[in-house]
């Protein structure tokens, strides 16, 4: 009976070194991951993803979050069929890398990368600002003002989310209006049509959605997961993330799980 719980405490102590483990290597720290649940990931943004921009649906929102990877012009195509079908799009963007797409697209507005700074804040991080809502749009209908947090600049369109007046480039990152530096009003989300272009989007991420809940009240959209950076490198959590959205995997997967005991079941029959 004692050799019994000793083997039943073994077990119990693997299975809590296993999940502890499990837990370990599905989780990551890379910034806007959907599998990362810390403050920097997106796991709490409610959206669908889509994987291929051939399925958009007409009528459906996209964003397309931090691009991390090159439009091909098959792909393109689609978006702009689905733009002129009547679909919407909003794309987040800090780094200036989605500014090929928008040239590609035809659109006029462009992602200036920098360091927006306020003296308008209530947080002592001068990156750290409100903005306030100054066009018409459905993301921010019934909001005046959004929490954002180190946006870029955003030219061209119709402006949408416009920095306070006391608003700089804080090129030198000191946190000061320098030598060179002038305030000037700035935005930071503009508009072309059915496509909305947010330079920050950081807006989406776990620490800022609770900052903004009516921002968030607002959106339904569908995650552009082929270009976006919510993914992962983490070759566990893809390999899971794989099996889990191909049947027959998971198919092969569970028999490969029950083949064992159902092979030690057998052998006691006989």
């Amino acid at each position: 009976m004692s050799m019994q719980r000793e083997a039943w405490a073994v077990l119990i102590l693997l299975l809590i070194a296993a999940g502890a483990v499990y837990a370990h290597a599905t989780t990551t720290t890379e910034e806007y991951s959907r599998h990362n649940t810390g403050w920097n990931g997106t796991s709490t943004l409610a959206a669908g993803e889509i994987h291929n921009l051939a399925d958009l649906t007409p009528g459906a929102t996209l964003l397309i979050l931090a691009p991390d990877k090159p439009f091909t012009r098959e792909e393109v195509g689609y978006l702009l069929a689905f733009l002129d079908g009547g679909g919407n799009v909003i794309l987040a963007d800090e780094e200036g890398a989605a500014n090929t797409l928008l040239a590609d697209l035809g659109s006029r507005i462009r992602i200036q990368p920098g360091n927006l700074s306020s003296l308008e804040r209530d947080h002592a991080d001068p990156g750290l600002f409100r903005v306030q809502v100054t066009g018409n749009a459905t993301l921010f209908a019934g909001i005046e003002t959004i929490l954002v947090n180190h946006p870029a600049e955003v030219t061209g369109g119709e402006p949408l989310l416009e920095a306070p007046p006391l608003t700089w480039e804080d090129t030198d990152g000191d946190g000061r209006v320098s030598d060179g530096e002038t305030f000037r009003r700035t935005a930071v989300c503009a508009s072309e049509g059915n496509l909305i272009v947010l330079g920050d989007p950081s807006l989406f991420i776990n620490a800022m959605l609770p900052a903004n809940p009516g921002f968030i009240e607002n959106l339904t959209v569908l995650i552009d997961a082929a270009h976006s950076r919510t993914g992962t490198k983490n070759p566990i959590i893809n390999t899971l993330t794989w099996i889990r959205e191909t049947p027959p995997a998971g198919a092969a997967f569970a028999a490969l799980a029950i083949l064992p005991v159902a092979y030690h079941f057998g052998r006691k029959r006989e």
